[in-house]
Parts: structure tokens; sequence; C-alpha cells
């Protein structure tokens, strides 16, 4: 459900362009779409009913309201009402099919198990926010020098439990910030990890093993 204010107001067109019955699909998907608040990178389709062309519509040279009523919310099926007040007026529901399309990483051809992800691995795909279920990503940055602990699928949302960013075995650097020092050792994690998880790493100098978070493949960080 995405919340949105209830009422706007705003002129007909003066030279409306085609039947009167389309111009008011377009209309009542321009007032969904003015309603809909998006975050950076997504995408909006907004896909209004077509109106029966029986009805008495005319030309509303004056003004015209859009109105969601009920609780004044924007869902995946959306009622408009629009009501011109003119003589002769008139008022209708238009129904508007709303999807907001997220930005997900998805395996641009079929990646093995044990892939270490490259670029050439890594596509931008979006796909309805209302199917998206779990941990996925947004940029293929994050997921260069990952691996894959099981065999991916082009389409399918690449998920942070099919990853170990940070692999048992693997050579890391363990960052720790003291004041405004940043300091680097490096370590073997005993353990495999994803982003945020906190592993085992065991520091190569000392032999000491310490718990450490997952930053990004092959960094983890430890507070001193």
């Amino acid at each position: 459900m995405l919340p949105v204010l209830l009422l706007a107001i705003s002129p007909w067109p003066v030279h409306a362009q085609g039947p009167v019955h389309d111009e008011l699909r377009h209309y009542a998907e321009d007032h969904v779409r003015d309603l809909v608040p998006l975050q950076p990178g997504d995408r909006l389709e907004v896909k209004a009913a077509s109106i029966d062309t029986r009805l008495p519509l005319t030309e509303c040279l004056g003004k015209l309201t859009a109105d969601i009523r009920g609780a004044g919310e924007i869902r995946r099926n959306t009622h408009v009402y629009l009501q011109c007040h003119e003589q002769p007026g008139w008022d209708l529901f238009v129904p508007v099919r709303v999807k907001v399309l997220k930005p997900v990483v998805t395996a641009a051809d079929p990646v093995a198990r044990n892939t270490l992800l490259q670029p050439q691995h890594l596509t931008v795909d979006y796909q309805d926010e209302v199917l998206l279920r779990g941990d996925v990503f947004s940029s293929p940055e994050e997921l260069v020098g990952a691996r894959s602990k099981r065999d991916l699928r082009p389409g399918q949302p690449i998920r942070s439990s099919q990853l170990c960013v940070v692999c048992k075995g693997d050579k890391v650097g363990i960052f720790a910030q003291t004041g405004g020092l940043m300091l680097k050792t490096d370590g073997m994690a005993q353990e495999d990890g994803g982003f945020n998880d906190s592993i085992r790493v065991r520091n190569i100098n000392s032999g000491r093993e310490i718990t450490a978070r997952v930053m990004a493949a092959g960094r983890v960080q430890v507070k001193l």
C-alpha cells in the first residue's frame, strides 16, 4: 500500500486530442502517477481500464476533479473518481492498475555453483515489488567478488543466502578504526559469511581468532 493525498483539481486540456473516453483514461493515469512515491531507480507502470464508449461523457472544459475515495490510498488496483463540475456534468470511477518495479540484480546467464562473480555474470532487471521477497540487491557492484553457493538462474533475483561474500578459507583484509585512523591486517576466514554477517576470522600475523563483520568481498571489520 502506498499512502497518498486525497483530492486533486486541475483544468481539463482545452485542446484535448482523440476521444473523450481515452483522454479521461490518461487523466486518471496521470493523477495516480503524480501521487505514487518512488525510490531512486524505481520504475512505475500505471494502466487505466478502458471506459465504456456508450457512456455519454462530454469534454470537461472547466473544472475536472480526480479523487481517491475511501482511505485515500493508492493500491495495486485503485479506482479514481472523476467528476466534471459543469452543466451538464457527469462523474465516473476509472479502475487503474499500479505496479512499482524495483531494480534487482540477477544473473546475466546461468551461473554455476562456486563461481567467483564478476561484472559479466550480473545484470539488473526490473521486477514487481509485490513479488519480491527477502534480501535482494539493486547494484551489481555490491556482488562482484562474492562466490555463488548454488547455481544461479537468469531472471531470478540473487539473494544473500545464495552467496558467500567471504567464504571459508578466503584471505581477507581485517580493518579496524580507532580515532581517525584505519588499521588493516591480513586474516583467513574460518567460515562463510554474507553481507553484515559476523564470522570467525584468524589473524594471520598473530594466529589469534576473532569475530568480524563482513563488509564486502575480501573485507571484514572489527571494533576496537
